[in-house]
This record gives C-alpha cells, sequence and structure tokens, in this order.
C-alpha cells in the first residue's frame, strides 16, 4: 500500500506525520519505504536522526516518483511519501500512484481555503485513474480545543470540502513539536509525552484503519489487508514485539 500525506499549504504537519506514520507500521513488523518528496529534507533527517529502519529515498521529481511507485511495493508491505508544499507536479505525481491520500489541514479558514486546491488535485487524479483511487481523508492538525469555536468551525467547514474528515486530530501538544529534536516519535518520549502519545496513536490507528477500509474495495481478495491496532501500555507508550 502507498500512503501518501499531501497538501499543498506548508506547515500543517504533513512531516509529522508521515514520519509517526512509517514509525507505527514499523513496530507492526511491516517493511516500510519512505520517500521523501519534499525539498527541504525534514522528513530524511527526522528518520535517520530516529535511526528507524524505513528505506529511504529522498525525491521530489515527478518522473522519479511514478518509478518508485512501481518497484517499492513488491518489495516493501507499506511505502509512505511526505508529500511537498508548492510543487504542484510532484504532489500530482504522489496522487497519480497512491492507494491512500492523508491531506492534513490546520484549523483556520484561510489553510482551509488553501487546501482545497489540493481537493481538486485529488479530484483530477482520480479521474485520470478511473478507479476511484486515491482514497482518502482530511485530518485537522495544530488543534488547540475542542472547544473553540474554531474547532468547531473549521471541523463543519472541511466537511464542505467533499473528503470525510478523520475523527481524531492532531493536536498542538510540546511533545509532538519536539520530537524531531528529540530524534524520536512521542510514544518514545517517557511519562511526559503519554498524553500526546495516546492521542498520536489513536489517529494512527484510525489513519489505518480507513486506509485498509478504503484501499481494499479496490483489491482482489488475496491482496486484501487487515487493521492491527498497536501495541501500548497503559500511558500510550508503545510496547515493541
Amino acid at each position: 500500500m502507498i500512503i501518501a500525506v499531501v497538501n499543498q499549504k506548508g506547515g500543517v504537519a504533513k512531516t509529522t506525520l508521515a514520519v509517526h506514520i512509517a514509525a507505527w507500521h514499523l513496530e507492526q513488523g511491516r517493511r516500510v519505504a519512505f520517500i521523501d518528496a519534499d525539498g527541504q529534507s525534514s522528513s530524511t533527517r527526522w528518520l535517520r536522526a530516529a535511526s528507524l529502519p524505513a528505506a529511504l529515498f529522498t525525491e521530489a521529481r515527478p518522473d522519479e516518483i511514478i518509478g518508485l511507485s512501481g518497484t517499492l511495493p513488491a518489495t516493501h508491505d507499506v511505502v509512505v511519501a511526505d508529500g511537498p508544499a508548492n510543487l504542484a507536479e510532484s504532489t500530482r505525481a504522489l496522487l497519480l500512484v497512491a492507494d491512500f491520500a492523508l491531506v492534513p489541514c490546520g484549523v483556520t479558514i484561510p489553510e482551509l481555503e488553501s487546501t482545497a486546491e489540493t481537493i481538486r488535485m485529488l479530484q483530477s487524479a482520480r479521474k485520470v485513474r478511473n478507479d476511484g483511487t486515491p482514497a482518502a481523508h482530511l485530518v485537522l492538525t495544530r488543534v488547540r480545543s475542542d472547544r473553540f469555536v474554531l474547532t468547531r468551525e473549521a471541523r463543519e467547514a472541511a466537511g464542505l470540502l467533499g473528503l470525510p474528515v478523520c475523527t481524531n486530530v492532531l493536536r498542538l501538544r510540546e511533545a509532538i513539536a519536539d520530537a524531531p529534536g528529540q530524534r524520536t516519535v512521542v510514544w518514545n518520549m517517557g511519562a511526559k509525552a503519554a498524553r500526546a502519545a495516546r492521542e498520536m496513536l489513536q489517529l494512527l490507528e484510525e489513519i489505518n484503519r480507513h486506509a485498509n477500509e478504503t484501499t481494499n474495495r479496490h483489491r482482489s481478495p488475496d491482496r486484501r489487508t487487515t487493521s492491527v491496532p498497536a501495541k501500548r501500555n497503559d500511558n500510550g507508550t508503545a510496547v515493541h514485539a
């Protein structure tokens, strides 16, 4: 399965989500490849610093992205791609090859308006592919509180963009912001990050469930995957097999 984390808008936590999705699948024992299509290479540095054993490919050229998508699924269970900001052709290439697209979006109206362009690109890719793929969900990021009027309005507005919206959100937590500097993922940061870890794992489990449910509709029975919940302790820390 190829999972692309995409949004033409920068600063919406694409890299944070992509790295944590890759780490989550690695902890399920899956073979993971990672395509860093963002010119800043932030996810490349993070993955290397965290010593996460994903096969890493730093490539933003559309033709190379399409080429990798044809070879990596044969040797890896999951391919995660961190999409670029402001590189429309690379984003289009990812949408033309992905099984599932995750579209992170901040909670302000300008961020939602900017995200609409990415959704138009996704819809165009579906027309070209003519098979309903990529399946996609939108996820709200940098959420301060569900009680804020802005958050409620953002969820309502997101629902009008034409994509289903994840129930769980990526909250604005200090631990999540600190994770790249700590060279790890949030569930390996100890008790101080337990709340952020629980929230992140709940979101990743939901994303995995949506990815499996939607992509399995387009697969033959022998290629279908199952949703496996992350193993964790009561404090949210992952339990390694």
